[in-house]
C-alpha cells in the first residue's frame, strides 16, 4: 500500500480534478497496486503522458477522448517501463534560460550571410 500511498499524496498536492478522477479508477485497479512502487513513476508524469497522447488526437487543436481511452492509458503508463514508453527524465525537463542562450550562440544562419547584428556586444 507504500506506492498507492504515495501516489494518491502526489494527486492531492496536483490538485487537478481530471488527475483524481484517473487516481479514483487506478484505485479500483488492485492489480496494479505492485507497480505504484516504481520509483520512476508519479502522477505528474502519469498526467502528462495521457496529455501528450490526447496531443496526438487532436484535429484543428481539439480532442475528445473517452474515459475508458484515458484509463487505459494510464494503466499503460504503469505497466510498461518508462524506457518502452520513450519517457525519458531529461526529455522531460525544460530548459533553462541558459541552455537556450548557449542553443541560439551556437546556431549560425543556413545561408552563411552575415548579419547587420551578429557581431554587436553587449
Amino acid at each position: 500500500m507504500e506506492g498507492l500511498e504515495k501516489l494518491e499524496k502526489e494527486v492531492l498536492e496536483l490538485n487537478n480534478s481530471n488527475v483524481t478522477a484517473v487516481f479514483e479508477y487506478l484505485r479500483t485497479r488492485t492489480d496494479l497496486y505492485d507497480k505504484f512502487e516504481n520509483e520512476e513513476k508519479s502522477a505528474e508524469q502519469m498526467w502528462k503522458f495521457i496529455c501528450d497522447k490526447a496531443r496526438k488526437q487532436a484535429v484543428h487543436n481539439v480532442a475528445m477522448i473517452a474515459d475508458n481511452l484515458v484509463y487505459m492509458w494510464a494503466v499503460t503508463y504503469f505497466i510498461k517501463s518508462n524506457d518502452e514508453l520513450g519517457l525519458n527524465e531529461n526529455k522531460d525537463k525544460l530548459p533553462t534560460p541558459i541552455d537556450v542562450t548557449k542553443k541560439k550562440e551556437t546556431k549560425k544562419p543556413e545561408d552563411n550571410q552575415i548579419t547587420l547584428f551578429g557581431e554587436v556586444k553587449k
